[in-house]
């Protein structure tokens, strides 16, 4: 009796290992055709410091890449001067403003008023003066820097 109680119990067991032996776990293919490209992947955008006028190497060239490939770019200045260039080659130059916080820039340019939080290596357009510091960054508002001026 105690034989049948000691097979009954090892049943479920053995069973158990039965079904877990022999298995082979077969290694995941990668699919290339679903694989990420540089466009798909997340870029961590560093927030704007405080400060960021005496904290941040913000003279250099940024760009900003459209979705229809276009490219616009600033140029900053170590003295407060500016120069964008349009997608359609046109051009303009200028004085930047910082603004109080000394995190945010002003440019007056075309007749409309473009404000920047500047970060180590980014600019990130904002909406407006009142518009959060470090709200969300996405590439159709983000300047990467792509140089730094030689002195």
């Amino acid at each position: 009796m105690n034989t049948r109680i000691l097979l009954a119990s090892l049943a479920p067991i053995a069973l158990g290992l039965a079904a877990c032996g022999g298995n082979e776990t077969a290694e995941p293919t990668v699919d290339d055709t679903a694989a990420t490209t540089p466009a798909d992947t997340a870029v961590a955008y560093p927030e704007a410091p405080l400060d960021a006028r005496g904290s941040v190497d913000y003279a250099g060239t940024y760009t900003q890449k459209a979705a229809d490939g276009t490219t616009r770019s600033i140029v900053l200045g170590p003295e407060d001067g500016y120069t964008i260039t349009n997608a359609d080659g046109s051009t303009s130059t200028g004085t930047f403003n910082w603004y109080s916080d000394n995190s945010r820039i002003l440019i007056k340019e075309g007749g409309t008023n473009e404000v920047y939080a500047v970060a180590d290596g980014y600019l990130y357009r904002l909406a407006d003066e009142n518009a959060p510091l470090n709200g969300a960054v996405t590439a159709g508002n983000a300047y990467t820097k792509v140089n730094t001026p030689t002195m």
